[in-house]
């Protein structure tokens, strides 16, 4: 039910209060009017409720009346609450798509920061990998050489004779070392021990140390490389001169084969620096 027809009720409702009670009045008056002895006590308390009845009336219709009409929504009011909700949620939207949009770029942001650190990580890797190799610290595969000395084969020494001449020294070994890396190999490696910056072949007494490990022949080398390179520069008479003179003269043992399939061992020693420090960056 609408406030207008409620508002329209109560009037009407007044009104007919209003007019019941002035006939109730009326219709009192008239009987106090007659004076019938016997009806006059019933008619004095008849007359007495319908005064009070009037009151009554009256007094609820002047509240009624009293009472303001309440204010009603109107189309355009509603209208007005219904844009006033959209543009809210509108401005909420935008805020949020706001909130995406940064989040998305955050999310751009750590991505490219990864890529650029995998990328960083990967030359590192890269790096590293050639250091290891450089320093000796992977086992490498490839073709190249094997070279092996012995000692003489000779079961006698003459009297007049150096049994030294028989037998083969460090210094032999460091020359074709030295001659090895000359020629281009790649990774040296002499009775499995391989040959890296801090390695060292030399004499104690009458046993060969390499790597601070104790050797006796017959001693071979494995020399990854260019097979040809390594093998012609071994064979050339112009190089290693004096082992090839113990070769020809007291039966020293010297061979050289090409491989293609060769694997020098990783480095295991010690890499211990007491002394050197790393450089300034430049």
């Amino acid at each position: 039910m609408s406030e207008k027809l409620t508002s329209s009720l109560a009037h009407r409702l007044a009104s007919h209060l209003r007019a019941s009670s002035l006939v109730a009045l009326a219709g009192g008056l008239r009987a106090l009017a007659k004076p019938h002895p016997a009806r006059w006590h019933a008619t004095k308390g008849a007359a007495i409720l319908m005064a009070a009845g009037l009151g009554v009336g009256l007094l609820i219709a002047a509240q009624i009346k009293s009472q303001p009409p309440r204010s009603v929504n109107t189309a355009d009011e509603s209208r007005q609450v219904a844009a006033a909700t959209i543009q809210r949620l509108e401005a909420e939207q935008s805020d949020l798509k706001k909130q995406i949009s940064e989040l998305r770029d955050q999310v751009t942001a750590r991505q490219q920061q990864l890529s650029s650190n995998q990328s960083t990580l990967t030359g590192l890797t890269g790096e590293l990998k050639k250091l290891r190799l450089a320093a000796g610290m992977v086992e490498v595969k490839g073709p190249g050489v094997r070279v092996a000395l012995d000692d003489s084969a000779a079961k006698t020494v003459p009297a007049d004779e150096d049994p030294a001449f028989y037998l083969v020294h460090e210094y032999q070994l460091r020359d074709v070392l030295n001659l090895l890396w000359a020629s281009g190999a790649e990774a040296i490696a002499l009775n499995g021990e391989r040959i890296v910056g801090t390695s060292s072949i030399y004499c104690v007494g009458s046993t060969i140390m390499v790597n601070n490990t104790r050797m006796s022949p017959p001693f071979e080398f494995v020399a990854t490389g260019n097979p040809a390179t390594l093998e012609d520069a071994l064979n050339n008479p112009s190089n290693l001169r004096a082992l090839k003179t113990r070769i020809k003269v007291y039966g020293v043992q010297f061979r050289v084969a090409r491989t293609r399939d060769l694997i020098v061992p990783a480095y295991n020693g010690s890499l211990d620096v007491k002394l050197a420090t790393a450089g300034a960056g430049r």
